[in-house]
Formats: structure tokens, sequence, C-alpha cells
């Protein structure tokens, strides 16, 4: 584990926190695709899925679980996987799984070591989780990064992969929780 104020991840607990929020995609529903991909890697990298299978996959399912070692001690590696899943809470044709979707993105940053963004993104809208042709509802905008609940007290890494991300990492240091630091 590195000493406060390092600037990397502690793990003082002995878990690795981790959750990927995989964005609502019009091409395909490719936000399905990668999610499903990222079931089977887990797997395959000898992860234990929390079901037996992706299409019994939830947001309340619980985690990936890995025992690794790191620096010669025990570290269990904790993966959730969140996405828009037509037809349930987090559906994201419909405003209440936008909603849902959103409330999942922030109770990842209250409480998760990392948190991975893949899908749409850009100024003003920050994280599209769900989908902008249906609903209004499913944005994680950069003015809720700057005002999000995030720990004072601990390094955060936060991994945003899609387009225009630069004003992403700015949001997130200008919370008030992380002061400039710590993300």
């Amino acid at each position: 584990p590195a000493p406060s104020g390092t600037g990397l991840v502690s793990v003082a607990d002995g878990v690795l926190d981790i959750d990927v929020h995989m964005g609502w995609d019009y091409h395909a529903a490719f936000h399905v695709q990668h999610a499903r991909a990222l079931f089977g890697w887990l797997q395959d990298q000898g992860f234990r899925a929390p079901v037996a299978g992706f299409d019994a996959l939830t947001r309340t399912s619980g985690d990936f679980t890995k025992r690794i070692s790191a620096d010669g001690r025990p570290l269990t590696v904790k993966v959730r996987l969140f996405y828009g899943k037509t037809g349930s809470d987090t559906d994201p044709d419909t405003d209440a799984g936008g909603i849902q979707l959103e409330n999942d993105m922030r109770a990842s940053l209250k409480t998760r070591d990392v948190i991975v963004y893949s899908g749409h993104s850009g100024p003003f809208y920050g994280f599209a989780l769900g989908n902008w042709r249906k609903t209004s509802e499913g944005d994680l905008d950069d003015t809720d990064m700057r005002s999000a609940d995030m720990p004072t007290d601990r390094y955060q890494v936060i991994l945003a992969e899609g387009c225009d991300t630069y004003q992403i990492g700015q949001a997130f240091k200008d919370n008030p929780s992380k002061a400039g630091k710590n993300v």
C-alpha cells in the first residue's frame, strides 16, 4: 500500500474495488456487446463471476472477484460491471433507467478505488450513460463531476475512455472533496 498522498490507490484494506460503466452506444448496442465481452474476459482471467452467465447479470449482481499477490501481499480484486440493460431498472431508453445509471455512477464515485467509463463523452454532458435520443436522463455531466460525493481521504483513479474527455479530469480535480489532489 502506498503512503497517504503519494498519488497511488491505497489498498490497505486488502481490496482493490473497480467499477466499470459502459455508456449507451447507438452503434449496434456496443454498450451491451462490450459488457458481454468484458464479462467473458474477466472469466478468462480467472475472476469468479457473480452470476452463471452474462444474461443473468444485473446492476445488483455483485462483484467479479480474484485473489492476487501484489508486492508479496495478498490482494482481492473486485470488479463490478454496469451498463444499460433494456427492460430492466437500467433501461437506457427510459428516464428511470437513465436516473438509475447516473445513481450507480455516483455510488461508484463515492465508494470505489477505480472507476472506469467507456462510451460517448463530450463537453457539457460528460458520461453518456443513457440513450440521449429518448431521454434527457442518464448523463453525468461536468457540473455533476465537480459536485459528486467522493472520499476526501484517499486517492481514486478515474479512467474515461471516449471522445472529448479532456474536461473530465479537470472537473474531478475541481471537486471540493478532492481539492485538486487524490484523483
